[in-house]
């Protein structure tokens, strides 16, 4: 309807008067109105190939692993500092609130220590630097990685005695071999092969086949060894 009238406006306006030879004036806001508006501008449609989706996907699936992989092993590392763990090992070396020793599997550990780490020596609390070298200890703490242990408690304890059992006996030698300074004693019919201690004083050129010798006899991690001997 709005067009209708528009049109019969202008008709009345401009046809009929010019045929009449009369030319009107038109006032500014009709011509405004008259005027057809601009359309607006239409917006432009972005596509993403499926190369690009990929892509995307690809880079999400890359983040979400990061994020569980640094979850895990935050988790990991907070587990391992509440269990518990104990080794026993040798002293290697010593460093500044650090050691480092060589357990019975030829595993090494770090071990290091804080203001709560308590260590023991000959039943005294001590430092760390007090510790010596090969020092056989005990230690209880927190793994911190797979070879590095927080210490809470470390005690230096005292090797096992040496178990050497000492003899005497008198005996006929029955060989001798200088070159690996063994000597083979018959006792109850049987050869006994005899090698000799460290500080041994036996000098082997004296000891001949078929001689009887007076001899101290020691026995130490299952080898039968010789101290002392003297021809009778």
């Amino acid at each position: 309807m709005k067009k209708f009238y528009i049109s019969l406006f202008f008709l009345t306006l401009f046809v009929i008067p010019a045929q009449a030879g009369i030319h009107p004036i038109i006032p500014s806001h009709v011509l405004a109105a008259a005027k057809t508006a601009t359309p607006s501008a239409t917006p432009t449609e972005t596509t993403i190939t499926p190369s690009q989706t990929q892509d995307i996907q690809e880079k999400i699936k890359a983040l979400v692993k990061e994020n569980l992989s640094a979850t895990e092993s935050t988790l990991k590392e907070k587990i391992n500092q509440q269990t518990l763990v104990g080794f026993v090992g040798l002293t290697q070396s010593i460093n500044s609130g650090n050691i480092t020793i060589n357990t019975k599997d030829g595993t090494i550990l770090q071990i290091t220590t804080d203001e709560k780490s308590v260590i023991y020596k000959g039943g005294a609390n001590i430092k760390i630097s007090s510790m010596a070298i090969s020092d056989k200890i005990i230690v209880i703490g927190t793994l911190l990685k797979e070879d590095i242990v927080l210490a809470k408690r470390v005690v230096a304890i005292p090797d096992e005695p040496i178990l050497i059992v000492s003899g005497t006996m008198v005996s006929k030698v029955s060989s001798v071999d200088i070159k690996k300074k063994l000597i083979g004693l018959t006792i109850n019919n049987q050869e006994v092969v005899y090698g000799l201690t460290k500080k041994s004083t036996i000098k082997m050129e004296n000891i001949k086949v078929g001689t009887t010798i007076f001899a101290i006899t020691k026995k130490f991690e299952g080898k039968d060894l010789l101290s002392r001997a003297k021809v009778i």
